[in-house]
């Protein structure tokens, strides 16, 4: 996996702290993907006013809308 945050998405602190959310949600959802997958996410200048649970939920759903999630949904 690969983040890619520009400089646009804000400070030196700021694009760590996005980086750093994208990678604890992939590392929670990386047992329901499909596996041997490759994946960049490329952050824009929104991503810094959201939270962890936003990133991870959005990223949730761009799996499942890709159809590379595996894992059946809880309730």
């Amino acid at each position: 996996m690969a983040i890619v945050v520009p400089k646009a998405c804000g400070n030196a602190v700021v694009r760590n702290r996005i980086k750093r959310w994208v990678r604890e949600s992939w590392r929670i959802m990386q047992s329901d993907l499909s596996p041997g997958l490759d994946s960049v996410w490329i952050a824009r200048p929104p991503a810094a006013q959201t939270g962890w649970e936003i990133i991870h939920k959005e990223m949730t759903r761009l799996y499942q809308r890709a159809g590379l999630w595996v894992a059946q949904e809880k309730s």
